[in-house]
């Protein structure tokens, strides 16, 4: 079979190559490179389409078939195509041509060494030496001899299986041998340690030949190199029977000199393999160094009785890859890193069985020198520390989340407690061989110091690593770690008001200088804090509170963008929402009159902003006192509810009235003197009406009029004032909504009770609105009086015209209405005429 794309043979002269060579030895062809790699890929085209070409010939092709020579490459003389199929070469749902020999050898091979492991079982007990000798030698000899037979007929996949039956025999030649007596007395773990090293070398030697024929290289023949080392570790590992962990130090130390030497025969999968079974050793190796100082957890046990030593062997088998200058520089430095962070785990051993701070204490004084490894070690072996630094970091990491939760929990029950004084503290209450509060800040700089050096390690790191470091989220932290390490020292509660406002302010100072909006935000979140802690007493409050009004004021007055102004404006009025409810409740002032103070404060504030010149405002102007109106509308209903529920229950529909109509008033008052604010009339109007309202409900009054004509008379003024100015306008827009206010409550009221003076008087006006809107012909009285005068006329007429008047007569009546109608239908006729030029000049 003609193979066109071999990565061991030059495609000009056909010359074996080195794998991964850069150029031919014999005819100087560069093999690297743009070009190179186009000429294999097209080659690898090539061979697909000749086994695709060979596969879909339907019979056998009698005659010779000429083709086309490719340089470098074995040209046959004949092309042989494969068998005939009656179908494609891949089936749908089916196999590929390209897979059925291999199953098919894969099968065969099991078949064979199942077949040698039962003829030895049945025939090895009556066979003497010499037939044992010659069984063994004749299977493995020519089992071998067909696999190199196949590698040279560029037979690949039956190579590849009798290879594997070799290896297969070989071992058990082996296996029989040992039981057999031949080796002597040997142990297993010598067995092993001979097994793995005649497998390795057997598979090298037939990797190396193989090499010389058109098959090129083996994957199982590798694999199986691998597997002898792996095997002969195994047998290393205890070869003096667990009396010490020397021989588990050279077992790993040997198999990553032959996983080395592997790759330096171009063996790239034995490699692989071996430096697997290398790792796996490595592990064993350190869990034994592991369970010594878990049987010697002290200094003179590990240090001075050098128990230590496996942790030692470990850390320096792992660093020795980093010696070879063959292996990729990232390689070599992940194993030095590995190397030492087990040389790291071994200083830091000791304390780590100490509990409390020691551990962490221990951990951060071992992150030091490893940071400073890192920045002045030349790039990239400063990341050599990096492997020590993470687990360090991790530790102190998961330390710091421990005392952030205690500190938080401290904050909380400042925050709960009931109100103390100005120099009141709450006890701190840590749970037993908890780590030091001061380990927090110490373990947040040592931390912040270790990601600046691991970025001065290496630029791709830095550029990961970045972002973590900005400076502005790393003095959040900072004065975060201090507060809640001064919390868990229980001080008075204003240090934590002062500290908290402190860096408040300074974030707020950091955003004037900057313009940056995390730092604003960062002063929004401390400023909230301190005020949430000082809820522990009335005089921190205020001050809080008084610092956090003027920070907002700062803000909303300097701010640039609009939202970030109007959100200012929002937190300025409820700042002093909160100060005002602070000093009322620190001068002893009832709590109602508080918060009337406190609404009187946001209306005034409300109302009067924009008479603020212009310039005040580094934003835009109308649309950032937006923003105060909104906060003072969004403070004033807490504050006044806190009035109301904590008023005496006597006096609570009082209060609601005053603030109501307070709030009415300030409402009203800004649609009145703002004309964008126009719209404010109604909602102001409302309040207005819902205080009356309340107040007439408190002095007893239940009579709807009472609480419908005053707001009626209101919105009938404001339609009269609206046709008055706009003569155009309709008077059922204007007029409608008064007059349906001022009538259908007292309707409703009159259809359920149709006696006494309401039904007299709402007759009467019913009347007169007929009779106005047939004067000025407007619409709305005339409509709005005749509905409800007819529907008070029939409720007062229904008694009547059920029990005392006969039926007939109302028949009779009907029957007269109809004939009326009938005669006089011109007449109506001209009439209506009439009525319909009268309607059309009603307004």
């Amino acid at each position: 079979m003609a193979r066109y794309a071999d990565p061991l043979r030059c495609p000009d002269c056909g010359s074996t190559i080195a794998f991964q060579a850069s150029r031919c030895g014999s005819c100087g062809l560069p093999l690297h490179g743009p070009l190179a790699q186009q000429l294999f890929t097209t080659l690898t085209t090539a061979d697909r389409l000749l086994a695709e070409l060979r596969a879909s010939a339907p019979v056998p092709a009698p005659a010779a078939v000429a083709t086309t020579p490719v340089p470098g490459a074995p040209v046959p003389a004949t092309v042989l195509p494969a068998p005939a199929v009656a179908h494609d070469a891949r089936r749908p749902g089916g196999l590929s041509a390209a897979s059925v020999p291999k199953i098919l050898l894969a099968l065969g091979a099991g078949c064979v060494l199942v077949a040698a492991l039962v003829f030895l079982a049945v025939t090895w007990s009556v066979m003497g030496v010499g037939g044992r000798t010659a069984t063994l030698v004749v299977f493995t000899a020519a089992t071998g001899a067909l696999a190199a037979w196949m590698a040279h007929r560029d037979l690949r996949a039956a190579a590849e299986a009798l290879a594997l039956v070799s290896f297969g025999l070989l071992t058990l030649d082996l296996v029989g041998a040992d039981n057999a007596g031949w080796f002597g007395d040997l142990s297993t773990e010598a067995f092993l340690l001979l097994l793995g090293t005649v497998l390795l070398v057997a598979a090298v030697a037939a990797s190396l030949a193989v090499r010389r024929t058109p098959a090129g290289t083996l994957v199982g023949v590798q694999v199986v190199a691998g597997i002898g080392v792996a095997v002969g570790l195994v047998g290393l590992s205890d070869i003096d029977r667990s009396r010490t962990d020397l021989d588990l130090l050279v077992a790993v130390v040997v198999a990553g000199l032959a996983a080395a030497g592997l790759r330096r025969l171009s063996l790239p999968i034995g490699a692989v393999v071996a430096a697997l079974a290398t790792g796996l050793g490595w592990l064993v190796l350190l869990a034994a160094g592991v369970d010594r100082v878990a049987l010697h957890p002290t200094v003179q046990g590990l240090w001075l009785d050098l128990q230590v030593w496996p942790l030692l062997g470990a850390a320096t088998a792992a660093a020795l890859p980093a010696a070879l200058r063959s292996l990729p520089r990232l390689a070599r430095v992940t194993a030095a890193s590995v190397g030492l962070a087990v040389l790291c785990f071994a200083v830091v051993l000791p304390a780590l069985d100490e509990g409390g701070s020691t551990p962490t204490l221990a951990v951060l004084v071992t992150l030091v020198p490893l940071g400073v490894l890192a920045w002045f070690a030349p790039r990239p072996w400063g990341l050599v520390a990096a492997v020590p630094q993470l687990l360090g970091s991790l530790w102190i990491a998961l330390v710091g989340a421990q005392l952030v939760g205690y500190g938080l929990d401290q904050l909380a029950a400042v925050a709960a407690a009931d109100r103390g004084s100005l120099g009141g503290s709450v006890a701190a209450v840590l749970p037993a061989g908890s780590p030091a509060p001061w380990l927090l800040p110490l373990g947040l700089l040592v931390l912040v110091g270790t990601v600046v050096s691991v970025g001065q390690a290496s630029p791709k790191v830095d550029a990961i690593l970045g972002p973590v470091a900005d400076l502005r989220g790393l003095a959040a932290l900072g004065i975060a770690a201090v507060v809640l390490t001064a919390a868990l020292y229980a001080p008075p509660v204003w240090v934590l008001v002062v500290l908290l406002l402190l860096g408040a302010v300074a974030f707020d100072v950091w955003w004037v200088r900057r313009d940056s909006l995390v730092p604003l935000g960062l002063a929004g979140v401390f400023l909230a804090a301190a005020v949430g802690v000082a809820t522990y007493d009335a005089g921190l409050a205020a001050g809080a509170l008084a610092v956090t009004l003027g920070c907002a004021v700062h803000a909303h007055l300097t701010a640039r963008q609009t939202p970030v102004s109007q959100v200012a404006g929002a937190v300025v009025a409820a700042s002093l929402a909160g100060l005002t409810w602070s000093v009322g409740t620190l001068t002893g002032a009832e709590p109602p009159v508080t918060a009337l103070v406190g609404l009187a404060l946001l209306g005034l504030l409300g109302t009067t902003a924009f008479l603020g010149p212009v310039g005040w405002w580094h934003a835009e102007a109308t649309e950032a006192r937006a923003g105060l109106e909104v906060g003072a509308a969004a403070a004033a209903l807490p504050l006044g509810l806190l009035g109301v529920l904590l008023a005496p229950g006597a006096d609570q529909p009082t209060w609601t009235a005053v603030y109501l109509t307070l709030a009415g008033v300030a409402v009203t008052t800004t649609s009145l003197v703002r004309p964008d604010r126009r719209f404010l009339a109604w909602p102001g109007g409302g309040l207005l009406a819902a205080a009356s309202w309340v107040r007439l409900w408190d002095v007893g009054v239940h009579e709807p009029e009472a609480y419908t004509l005053p707001s009626a008379i209101a919105l009938a003024a404001v339609g009269l004032w609206h046709l008055r100015t706009r003569p155009g306008s309709g008077t059922v827009a204007a007029l409608g909504p008064a007059l349906g206010l001022a009538l259908v409550p007292s309707l409703v009221w009159a259809l359920a009770d149709p006696t006494g003076l309401r039904v007299l008087l709402l007759g009467l006006a019913c009347l007169a609105l007929v009779l106005a809107g047939v004067q000025l012909r407007w619409t709305a009285p005339l409509v709005a009086g005749a509905v409800v005068g007819g529907l008070l006329v029939l409720r007062l007429a229904g008694p009547y015209l059920g029990n005392t008047v006969p039926r007939w007569v109302l028949i009779g009546a009907a029957g007269a209405l109809l004939i009326a109608t009938g005669v006089t239908w011109e007449r109506r006729l001209h009439e209506a005429r009439q009525v319909r030029a009268y309607v059309r000049g009603l307004r």
